[in-house]
């Protein structure tokens, strides 16, 4: 309470004397994911001699680049974040939360010069490089939504595939390697098949016939 009554009495001194607000740095405190507003701890510069002296703002809106009702870009600074805060037309009364400063506790994660980098504090990235290439990591599950995935391109995958619908090949298939049981392909239940079926340049098709007991001759029904 006494705190709250120092930040007051510093605030109108500032404010009697005609002072205009200035951008300052500050460490948020806390956040209101629903306000899309944070509380911010910085020195009281109104006594300079007395640096142990901190003002705990109240709530003040924090930035984007990309704002709609109930959509935009949302990446809320966390507490602890070292900040920069500004004031409309100098008002100390009337600040928000601009942009974010690296600092010896929170160190960039190296990006290039020229070069675009999203990285989470879990190791989840989305990286695009200098090269061209772009590069995204997801520590634990990748999880894609959409009516439609269209990939223009090969897709190469390098570890296991698993489909739990229809899969539908209109340019044909080509399959080799070992699946792990020594073959390089495994079908479990019944299959159908249209057009010529052939086995080692065989074929093995509607029109193969099963040589009789003993070998010799052809019998039975084109199998």
């Amino acid at each position: 309470m006494m705190q709250h009554f120092r930040n007051q009495m510093a605030l109108s001194a500032r404010l009697a004397a005609g002072e205009k607000a200035e951008t300052r740095a500050g460490i948020v405190r806390s956040y209101d994911p629903d306000q899309a507003a944070a509380k911010v701890e910085f020195l009281d510069r109104s006594n300079p001699d007395d640096s142990s002296g901190q003002y705990l703002s109240g709530w003040l809106p924090v930035t984007s680049p990309w704002v709609g009702n109930g959509w935009g870009l949302d990446a809320p600074p966390s507490p602890g974040d070292q900040v920069e805060v500004k004031f409309f037309d100098g008002d100390i009364e009337n600040g928000y939360v601009g942009g974010r400063l690296y600092s010896d506790a929170d160190r960039p994660p190296g990006a290039p010069s020229g070069e675009f980098w999203v990285v989470h504090e879990s190791g989840s990235c989305l990286k695009f490089k200098n090269d061209g290439s772009v590069e995204v990591v997801a520590s634990t599950t990748a999880k894609y939504t959409a009516a439609l995935h269209h990939f223009t391109g090969p897709v190469q995958m390098d570890d296991t595939l698993l489909v739990e619908d229809t899969i539908t090949g209109m340019g044909g298939m080509a399959v080799s390697g070992d699946n792990g049981g020594g073959k390089s392909m495994t079908i479990n239940g019944d299959f159908e098949t249209e057009g010529t079926f052939t086995n080692n340049g065989h074929d093995v098709g509607s029109s193969h016939r099963h040589l009789n007991s003993g070998g010799s001759g052809l019998g039975g029904v084109p199998q």
